[in-house]
Protein backbone atom coordinates (compact mmCIF):
# COMPACT_ATOMS: atom_id res chain seq x y z
CA UNK A 1 0.00 0.00 0.00
CA UNK A 2 1.34 3.29 -1.03
CA UNK A 3 1.71 5.80 1.53
CA UNK A 4 -0.32 8.95 1.94
CA UNK A 5 0.93 12.06 2.71
CA UNK A 6 -1.04 14.82 4.68
CA UNK A 7 1.59 17.80 5.17
CA UNK A 8 2.89 20.26 2.11
CA UNK A 9 5.98 22.28 4.22
CA UNK A 10 6.21 23.81 0.70
CA UNK A 11 9.56 23.43 0.43
CA UNK A 12 12.08 22.41 -2.57
CA UNK A 13 14.40 19.23 -2.30
CA UNK A 14 17.89 20.59 -1.39
CA UNK A 15 16.40 23.87 -0.48
CA UNK A 16 18.31 25.65 2.25
CA UNK A 17 17.05 26.62 5.93
CA UNK A 18 17.92 28.24 9.27
CA UNK A 19 17.11 26.39 12.22
CA UNK A 20 14.44 29.56 12.99
CA UNK A 21 12.49 28.63 9.34
CA UNK A 22 11.76 24.75 10.37
CA UNK A 23 10.34 26.01 13.61
CA UNK A 24 7.89 28.29 11.96
CA UNK A 25 7.27 25.77 8.74
CA UNK A 26 6.74 22.46 10.58
CA UNK A 27 5.67 24.10 14.53
CA UNK A 28 8.26 22.07 16.40
CA UNK A 29 10.57 22.62 18.82
CA UNK A 30 14.42 24.14 17.76
CA UNK A 31 16.36 21.87 19.35
CA UNK A 32 17.78 17.94 18.58
CA UNK A 33 17.72 15.45 15.66
CA UNK A 34 13.60 14.54 16.36
CA UNK A 35 11.11 17.25 16.45
CA UNK A 36 7.57 15.86 16.99
CA UNK A 37 5.10 18.25 16.09
CA UNK A 38 1.27 17.88 16.82
CA UNK A 39 0.37 21.08 15.80
CA UNK A 40 1.45 19.39 11.72
CA UNK A 41 1.45 15.67 12.61
CA UNK A 42 4.92 15.71 11.34
CA UNK A 43 8.89 14.37 12.62
CA UNK A 44 11.24 16.64 11.50
CA UNK A 45 14.67 14.70 11.84
CA UNK A 46 17.83 16.34 11.22
CA UNK A 47 21.00 14.48 10.70
CA UNK A 48 23.34 16.83 11.11
CA UNK A 49 27.15 16.24 10.44
CA UNK A 50 28.63 19.12 12.00
CA UNK A 51 28.55 18.05 16.03
CA UNK A 52 29.89 14.61 15.83
CA UNK A 53 27.06 13.15 18.59
CA UNK A 54 25.53 10.91 16.41
CA UNK A 55 27.29 8.72 13.53
CA UNK A 56 24.40 8.34 10.89
CA UNK A 57 25.84 6.52 7.59
CA UNK A 58 24.24 6.06 3.95
CA UNK A 59 25.02 3.17 2.49
CA UNK A 60 23.53 1.98 -0.88
CA UNK A 61 21.29 5.42 -0.87
CA UNK A 62 19.54 4.13 1.99
CA UNK A 63 20.52 6.45 5.45
CA UNK A 64 20.91 4.57 8.87
CA UNK A 65 19.93 7.36 11.13
CA UNK A 66 20.77 6.98 14.61
CA UNK A 67 17.96 7.14 17.25
CA UNK A 68 17.18 9.93 20.11
CA UNK A 69 19.51 9.65 23.51
CA UNK A 70 23.04 11.33 23.91
CA UNK A 71 24.14 8.91 26.49
CA UNK A 72 23.27 5.45 27.78
CA UNK A 73 21.53 2.50 25.94
CA UNK A 74 19.16 3.96 23.76
CA UNK A 75 15.22 2.70 23.95
CA UNK A 76 13.08 1.97 20.88
CA UNK A 77 10.10 2.85 22.75
CA UNK A 78 11.17 5.94 24.27
CA UNK A 79 9.49 9.27 22.76
CA UNK A 80 10.36 10.02 18.86
CA UNK A 81 12.33 6.16 18.65
CA UNK A 82 8.75 4.99 18.93
CA UNK A 83 7.49 7.63 16.26
CA UNK A 84 9.90 7.23 14.14
CA UNK A 85 9.85 2.96 14.56
CA UNK A 86 5.95 3.20 13.38
CA UNK A 87 6.30 5.90 11.02
CA UNK A 88 4.24 4.71 7.85
CA UNK A 89 1.25 3.44 10.02
CA UNK A 90 0.50 6.04 12.53
CA UNK A 91 -0.30 8.99 10.36
CA UNK A 92 3.07 11.06 11.01
CA UNK A 93 4.59 12.05 8.10
CA UNK A 94 8.49 12.53 8.68
CA UNK A 95 10.71 14.90 7.03
CA UNK A 96 14.64 14.62 6.56
CA UNK A 97 16.61 17.65 6.84
CA UNK A 98 20.54 16.78 6.46
CA UNK A 99 23.22 19.33 8.10
CA UNK A 100 26.76 19.43 6.54
CA UNK A 101 27.42 23.05 7.04
CA UNK A 102 27.08 24.51 10.55
CA UNK A 103 23.89 26.21 10.70
CA UNK A 104 22.54 25.40 7.01
CA UNK A 105 19.55 23.03 7.11
CA UNK A 106 19.21 20.96 3.85
CA UNK A 107 15.60 19.37 3.25
CA UNK A 108 15.98 15.83 1.75
CA UNK A 109 12.03 15.79 1.40
CA UNK A 110 9.61 13.03 3.01
CA UNK A 111 11.04 9.63 4.46
CA UNK A 112 10.17 6.03 4.59
CA UNK A 113 11.56 3.31 6.83
CA UNK A 114 12.54 0.39 4.44
CA UNK A 115 13.76 -2.21 6.94
CA UNK A 116 13.25 -2.90 10.76
CA UNK A 117 15.46 -0.62 13.12
CA UNK A 118 18.09 -2.24 14.69
CA UNK A 119 20.45 -1.86 17.35
CA UNK A 120 23.81 -0.93 16.61
CA UNK A 121 26.95 0.21 19.34
CA UNK A 122 28.48 4.19 19.32
CA UNK A 123 29.82 6.00 21.68
CA UNK A 124 27.72 8.64 23.79
CA UNK A 125 28.34 11.95 24.38
CA UNK A 126 30.25 10.90 27.43
CA UNK A 127 32.75 8.99 25.47
CA UNK A 128 31.11 5.51 26.93
CA UNK A 129 29.51 2.84 24.71
CA UNK A 130 26.08 2.32 24.85
CA UNK A 131 23.46 0.64 22.60
CA UNK A 132 21.85 2.85 19.95
CA UNK A 133 18.78 1.94 17.82
CA UNK A 134 19.84 2.53 14.03
CA UNK A 135 16.67 3.59 11.60
CA UNK A 136 17.23 2.47 7.73
CA UNK A 137 15.23 5.19 5.58
CA UNK A 138 15.03 6.38 2.59
CA UNK A 139 13.89 9.71 0.58
CA UNK A 140 10.60 9.38 -1.13
CA UNK A 141 10.96 9.98 -3.86
CA UNK A 142 14.35 9.03 -4.01
CA UNK A 143 16.88 12.22 -4.89
CA UNK A 144 20.17 13.26 -5.15
CA UNK A 145 20.66 15.97 -2.19
CA UNK A 146 23.69 16.71 -1.37
CA UNK A 147 25.42 14.13 1.38
CA UNK A 148 28.32 14.34 3.57
CA UNK A 149 30.92 12.17 1.45
CA UNK A 150 32.86 10.86 4.27
CA UNK A 151 29.69 8.91 5.33
CA UNK A 152 28.02 7.68 1.62
CA UNK A 153 28.93 4.74 0.80
CA UNK A 154 27.91 2.55 -2.60
CA UNK A 155 26.73 -0.52 -0.57
CA UNK A 156 27.26 -2.79 2.96
CA UNK A 157 30.28 -4.20 0.93
CA UNK A 158 32.22 -0.74 0.29
CA UNK A 159 30.90 0.29 4.18
CA UNK A 160 32.87 -2.68 5.41
CA UNK A 161 35.94 -2.17 3.15
CA UNK A 162 35.94 1.57 3.99
CA UNK A 163 33.86 2.50 6.63
CA UNK A 164 36.02 0.50 9.72
CA UNK A 165 37.26 3.97 10.84
CA UNK A 166 35.03 6.33 9.46
CA UNK A 167 34.12 7.14 13.01
CA UNK A 168 37.34 8.42 14.27
CA UNK A 169 37.95 9.81 11.50
CA UNK A 170 35.05 12.52 11.44
CA UNK A 171 35.73 12.54 14.91
CA UNK A 172 39.54 13.75 14.19
CA UNK A 173 38.51 16.33 11.38
CA UNK A 174 36.00 17.97 13.92
CA UNK A 175 38.53 17.95 16.78
CA UNK A 176 41.01 19.93 13.63
CA UNK A 177 38.16 22.37 12.69
CA UNK A 178 37.51 23.33 16.19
Amino acid sequence: MEAVYFFDPGLKIGETLKNSDIVEKFKCGNMGGMRRSKTTDTLVIVSDNTKGIYHDKWIGGILHYTGIGKNGDQDINWVQNATLAGCGHNGVDVHLFEVIDEGEYVYCGLIELVDEPYAGTQPGEDGNSRKVWMFPIRPVPDNDVKKPPMFVFKDMEDFKNRGGDVDAQYMKALAEKR
